[in-house]
């Protein structure tokens, strides 16, 4: 008698996306420009140039920086390039939005470099244990990536998965 463990999973040629993978490794730093603000409301040039000179920008060394103002005021697109031309050579990279969007963008960018033609017309699931937190918006993403390359796509492993897409 034969007492070798088959692997039905691998057998049946079903492939699993983790979506841990698809997480940009890297220190995330926001700032905030509230603090930044003139009486609370407006940037000024003069004072918005001094605060960047001023700045210790050490916290922000080889990080992923989002610059947002958590505060309902309009801020002028040059405060923010002036503080990406200030990052350029010390942060990995400078996104204008908070924290929560830039992890979204950091994951599009791994997702658009996805080579889907390896799962063409094959089943695919998208794994989504593994501790990290993955932002919601990273699953459409992922699904808008793979819908018309793959056979079926599912949520979940195989042993316990919702069927999304069948082509």
């Amino acid at each position: 008698m034969d007492n070798e463990i088959v692997n039905k999973v691998d057998k049946a040629g079903l492939i699993t996306l983790d979506l841990n993978d698809f997480i940009v490794p890297g220190k995330r730093v926001g700032l905030d420009l509230v603090d930044w603000l003139d009486d609370g409301l407006i940037i000024k040039e003069a004072s918005f140039k001094k605060r960047i000179d001023e700045f210790n920008w050490e916290n922000m060394e080889n990080s992923f920086v989002a610059v947002f103002c958590s505060k309902n005021v309009i801020i002028p697109i040059w405060a923010y390039l002036l503080i990406q031309t200030k990052l350029y050579t010390i942060a990995r990279q400078v996104f204008f939005s908070d924290i929560h969007t830039m992890d979204l963008l950091l994951f599009q960018q791994k997702v658009n470099t996805l080579n889907v033609d390896q799962y063409k017309n094959k089943r695919v699931f998208l794994k989504v244990c593994g501790g990290n937190e993955i932002p919601v918006g990273a699953f459409a993403l992922l699904t808008n990536r793979l819908i018309t390359t793959v056979k079926s796509l599912f949520y979940g492993e195989p042993c316990s998965s919702i069927p999304l897409v069948k082509n």
